[in-house]
């Protein structure tokens, strides 16, 4: 299998202009909702609903992507829906109007990740390269990540935060445009590997598996939804906020690119242990250190544990366990527990912490979670043992 054909260009477009939207959301709309005038915790609740959209949507277009085999259509259909459907938000309007649109904006972007995961499972069925392939392709969404992070900080300095929903909005459209160059390559014989996803989830290690990606996307919780917030009431600016999203982001890309060799040493269930650990780090430094740069910038850099690490581990243990005719359910899966029940329950806490307790509760809640997410791992890498079939060879 050439290098080229699981990595053209247009997958790697649909995973950088889907990345590099979230660049344009994931620092930045908490704080033109704080502009518009809702308040911190009226904002964790719309950034809540926003990841518990992920317990409906990608199960939905999961299951249809599967059962119509029709995952190329689903993808760019979806992708031009949600361009139109955030087009409200420049109308005026509260709390509930906000959460509406976002909603519809939401319901259709839950699509995006399983279906185009799924498609490039199909592509990887069976490659032995597929740690070092996967990681380049998704090294793409980073880039595109990162680009918009750094841009968006100066511009919303200079312009004002107004301008969030404005970049939003192109991103989405291309988005959209990158989904449509997309050509589909059939792989039949993948698609008759028979799984039983019913069946798969009796089993022990998936269990324990989907309750520790839970734990984790729960750990970033306050991260996704506060961290920006954070940061600013502690005297930073958005120009620097920016950098530190972005110092993330760059060190994740690093792992992406090298991560090959990693998994052949380590393997996959030593890699998530040891990212659970680090995470319980890292949100400890954030909740009690965030004050000192250094040890900031340090937290961040941890990030490629925390993130990298544990999703392409994740991803392919994934891909493994749930192939050919099952591939954009299991994803779904991954996507719905991890994020949706894991992310909602994240974002909720942070909230009710925030609010009630104050802003380093809410981080500390997710160093907690992570070391109850390092049990999870235990558990299901003891039952991966007993099955003696390895998650990931």
């Amino acid at each position: 299998m050439s290098e080229a054909r699981p990595f053209d260009w247009r997958l790697g477009a649909v995973f950088g202009t889907y990345f590099a939207t979230a660049g344009v959301f994931a620092p930045y709309f908490p704080l033109y909702l704080e502009q518009r005038g809702l308040s911190a915790f009226e904002i964790g609740v719309v950034l809540a609903m926003m990841q518990g959209m992920r317990l409906v949507g990608p199960n939905l277009w999961g299951y249809l992507a599967d059962r119509s085999s029709h995952r190329l259509a689903i993808l760019r259909w979806t992708a031009v829906a949600a361009c139109l459907a955030f087009a409200p938000i420049f109308l005026p309007g509260g709390f509930v109007f906000v959460f509406a649109v976002m909603f519809a904006v939401n319901f259709f972007i839950t699509a995006q990740m399983p279906v185009a995961e799924a498609i490039v499972a199909t592509r990887l069925r069976g490659d032995p390269l597929a740690a070092s392939r996967y990681g380049r392709l998704r090294a793409f969404g980073s880039i595109g990540f990162i680009a918009l992070v750094l841009a968006c900080g100066p511009l919303f300095d200079l312009a004002g935060i107004q301008w969030q929903p404005v970049l939003g909005l192109i991103l989405l459209a291309v988005s959209a445009w990158a989904a449509w160059r997309v050509h589909d390559r059939h792989a039949p014989e993948a698609q008759r590997v028979p799984v039983s996803v019913r069946a798969r989830l009796a089993e022990p290690r998936v269990r324990w598996f989907f309750v520790s990606a839970a734990l984790m996307v729960f750990a970033h919780g306050a991260l996704y939804t506060y961290f920006s917030l954070y940061l600013s009431q502690l005297g930073y600016s958005k120009t620097v906020i920016g950098v530190y999203w972005v110092v993330g982001v760059l060190i994740e890309i690093a792992f992406f690119f090298s991560q090959g060799p990693i998994f052949k040493r380590f393997g996959a269930f030593n890699l998530l242990a040891a990212s659970f650990v680090l995470a319980a780090v890292r949100f400890a430094l954030i909740a009690e250190l965030a004050d000192w740069w250094l040890i900031l910038l340090f937290a961040q850099l941890l990030h490629a544990a925390t993130f990298a690490v544990h999703h392409s581990a994740s991803i392919l243990t994934v891909q493994q366990w749930f192939p050919g005719a099952a591939a954009a359910r299991g994803q779904a899966l991954y996507i719905s527990i991890g994020y949706g029940v894991g992310g909602t329950t994240g974002s909720l806490v942070a909230a009710s912490l925030w609010s009630g307790v104050g802003p380093s509760a809410a981080f500390w809640s997710s160093s907690l979670a992570s070391l109850a997410g390092f049990l999870a791992v235990q558990r299901a890498r003891r039952f991966d043992r007993i099955a003696g079939q390895p998650a990931l060879a």
